[in-house]
């Protein structure tokens, strides 16, 4: 994946990248296109691609000083935040630092409900 050419985000905004949804189960079932995007948007695991430069910035009123992530960490997001696009087929959005719920160790084990 080239970030080169991706929309950098601005201010205290993290560009994210969702999750791939595996084509089949572990049990060899292979999985619709419908049922891949409800487990998609149900459970919303992102890769935090990039960062802008105010990022959970302490100067900033009534921001938090902690830090609670990095470029390269999976997070979890509530499902109707950001701002939603497509770049080269990619699915990605833009949400505020304030919007990752957790840090997530291990992307494989979060399905949805």
């Amino acid at each position: 994946m080239n970030n080169q050419n991706l929309p950098k985000p601005s201010g205290f905004r993290i560009l994210i990248k969702s999750r791939e949804i595996l084509e089949k189960t572990k049990g060899g079932i292979i999985l619709t296109d419908d049922t891949k995007d409800l487990a998609k948007h149900a459970c919303v695991v992102s890769q935090v691609i990039e960062m802008g430069p105010e990022c959970y910035s302490m100067h900033l009123m009534d921001r938090s000083s902690s830090i609670w992530c990095a470029k390269g960490d999976w997070v979890l997001t509530g499902k109707y935040i950001g701002l939603k696009f497509k770049y080269d087929g990619e699915e990605y959005a833009i949400i505020n630092d304030d919007e990752v719920l957790a840090l997530v160790p291990d992307p494989e084990k979060i399905t949805h409900k």
